[in-house]
C-alpha cells in the first residue's frame, strides 16, 4: 500500500519550477518587502461596471432560493476518452479528463464561512455530493477567501481520495499542512510558476483580487491568489479564479501567451453595485475576456450559490445574456450550466 501510494505521488508530481529570490531587490513586481502581495496592474484605476445604475439595485443582499439539480450525462464519467465539466456550484467543479480528476476551488460546506452558524449560506445544494464523484487526483485552490479554501471539504476530499496533489498559490501550502494534508502532496507556486503533475502542465497565472483569511488587517494579501491554465495534449484550460478586471493587462498577457484557449471558466457573479467591480467582474466583463484570451468556450462560474453582495439572484445570468448579444457572442460559446449537470467539453 506504501509503494503504490508513493508511486502514484511520484508520477503526479513530477516537475515543479520554482523560483528562489535571494535579494529582497530581486522580488518580483507583487511581492511586497514584508511578504504579503499586491496588484500591479493598477496603472489606470480598475475598470468598475455594473450594467445597471446603483440607484436601481437592491438595498439588501441577494436573497436566495433553491435552484434546480439536473441528472445525466453520468457516462461521461466512464469514458475513457471523455473530457467533461461538471458543476457543484460557485467556483467548484469537477473536470474530469480521460479518467484524470480535477477538482476547483472545492466547497461542499454549506456556509462560505470559518463558522458553522454564521456567514453566507448556500441556496443550493452542492449539484453533487463529494461521495457520488469518481476519484479526484488534483486539487485547484485559485487563492484563501472561505468561498474558495474551505477546510471541510479539503478534509474531506484527502480522506476518500488518499494521493490526491493540491496545486495552491504562495503561501497557501501553510494553511494545508496545518489542517493535516502532506508537504509531499501540495504543489505551491507564484505568477507564472508551472509545474508537471502526471500528464498535465499547470501554469499559475495572474488575476486582480486579494487575499485574506484571518480577522486581523495584517492577515489581508498575505498569500497569493490567482488562476489555472492546465494544459494537455494540445488542449488548454484556464480556470480564471476569483477576479476583477483591474486595466485588462493581467489578461492580455495570458492571451498573448496561451490563446487560443479552449475552455475558460469566468465568474459573472458579485458585480452589484458597482463597488463590487473592483474585486469581481461584471458578465459584461467576463465575455470582454472571453474574446481577450480567444477563448472557444466559456462557462460562466461564481454565481447562483451564496448570497454575498446585492445583485438579484437571477441577474448575473440575464446580464451574461444581456452581454452577449452586445459584443455579438454565440450563445453556444459562453454559457451556464445547472447544479449537478455533467458537460462535454470537447466533442
Amino acid at each position: 500500500m506504501r509503494l503504490t501510494l508513493f508511486f502514484s505521488l511520484f508520477l503526479l508530481c513530477a516537475c515543479v519550477s520554482q523560483t528562489v529570490y535571494l535579494n529582497e531587490k530581486d522580488l518580483p513586481l507583487h511581492h511586497l518587502p514584508n511578504g504579503h502581495f499586491r496588484n500591479t496592474d493598477t496603472l489606470t484605476p480598475p475598470v468598475r461596471d455594473t450594467m445597471e445604475a446603483d440607484s436601481l439595485v437592491p438595498k439588501f443582499r441577494t436573497r436566495m432560493y433553491e435552484l434546480p439539480i439536473v441528472r445525466g450525462n453520468e457516462n461521461l464519467w466512464e469514458d475513457s476518452n471523455a473530457i467533461s465539466a461538471t458543476w457543484i456550484g460557485h467556483s467548484t467543479f469537477y473536470i474530469r479528463w480521460k479518467n484524470f480528476g480535477i477538482l476547483t476551488d472545492p466547497i461542499f460546506s454549506e456556509r462560505a464561512s470559518p463558522v458553522t452558524f454564521a456567514g453566507p449560506k448556500r441556496g443550493t445544494k452542492p449539484g453533487r455530493s463529494l461521495d457520488s464523484l469518481p476519484q479526484v487526483d488534483l486539487v485547484i485552490i485559485s487563492h484563501d477567501h472561505y468561498d474558495h479554501l474551505d477546510k471541510a471539504s479539503v478534509l474531506q476530499i484527502f480522506k476518500k481520495n488518499k494521493a490526491v496533489v493540491f496545486a495552491v498559490p504562495l503561501k497557501v501550502a501553510e494553511i494545508l499542512i496545518r489542517w493535516g494534508i502532506p508537504k509531499k502532496q501540495i504543489i505551491e507556486l507564484d505568477w507564472w510558476e508551472s509545474a508537471k503533475v502526471g500528464n498535465l502542465n499547470l501554469t499559475f497565472v495572474p488575476a486582480h483580487h486579494t487575499s485574506r483569511r484571518g480577522l486581523l488587517k495584517s492577515s489581508k494579501n498575505s498569500t497569493l491568489w490567482g488562476g489555472w491554465v492546465i494544459e494537455k495534449s494540445g488542449f488548454k484550460i484556464w480556470f480564471a479564479g476569483d477576479i476583477a478586471f483591474g486595466d485588462g493587462s493581467y489578461y492580455k498577457e495570458i492571451g498573448k501567451r496561451f490563446s487560443p484557449i479552449d475552455v475558460s471558466f469566468l465568474p459573472i457573479g458579485s458585480y452589484k453595485p458597482s463597488r463590487y467591480t473592483r474585486q469581481h467582474i461584471s458578465p459584461r466583463q467576463a465575455v470582454q475576456l472571453h474574446l481577450m484570451v480567444g477563448s472557444k468556450k466559456s462557462i460562466a462560474m461564481h454565481w447562483g450559490t451564496f448570497g454575498m453582495v446585492y445583485e438579484r439572484l437571477e441577474d448575473p445570468k440575464k446580464d451574461l445574456k444581456k452581454a452577449k448579444t452586445e459584443l455579438k457572442i454565440p450563445e453556444s460559446d459562453f454559457f451556464t450550466l445547472f447544479h449537478g449537470e455533467i458537460c462535454p467539453l470537447f466533442e
